[in-house]
């Protein structure tokens, strides 16, 4: 796991963080403009559908000095994965089960679903922690793809 991929997974993390943020922005305007077309303002009732597309991306940005302080202090290392049945998608979350493990679990906030299909094919993600708190950062290889995890026991 090279310092070029990590840049480019980060990169890539920022790009989509911008784009969920933006999207938000994007749903208010419109909602401001609907209101202000037919003169009612209840149409803001659907403000937290905004929010709620900016969340992936305010996520991002808040955890993000986390993230280079993990990649920073802790190796990355190679973890065989798979997800845990019946738990592959718990809202947004995603939990998966590490090789050889009992019960501890991988938390995951928001993970697309082109990084749920690379895990799925390679069955492996790299970590780099976890810390005292139990977060890591979990990079995948072939799609770039970078967010902070929870390590959970069950």
């Amino acid at each position: 796991m090279s310092e070029a991929w990590i840049d480019k997974c980060l990169t890539s993390a920022d790009r989509r963080a911008v784009g969920f943020i933006g999207l938000a922005v994007f749903a208010f305007l419109t909602l401001w403009v609907v209101s202000e077309w037919i003169g009612s303002p209840w149409v803001f009732l659907l403000t937290p559908l905004c929010v709620e597309f900016a969340v992936p991306g305010l996520r991002h940005f808040f955890s993000r000095r986390a993230l280079r302080r993990l990649l920073d202090t802790y190796p990355r290392h190679p973890v065989s994965v798979h997800f845990v049945p019946g738990r592959t998608r718990v809202g947004r979350q995603a939990y998966l089960e590490t090789a050889g493990s009992d019960r501890t679990f991988l938390r995951l906030a928001e993970i697309p679903e082109r990084a749920r299909e690379n895990i799925r094919r390679g069955g492996r993600v790299w970590l780099a922690g976890p810390d005292p708190r139990g977060r890591t950062v979990v990079l995948t290889r072939g799609a770039p793809f970078m967010t902070l995890g929870r390590v959970v026991i069950r």
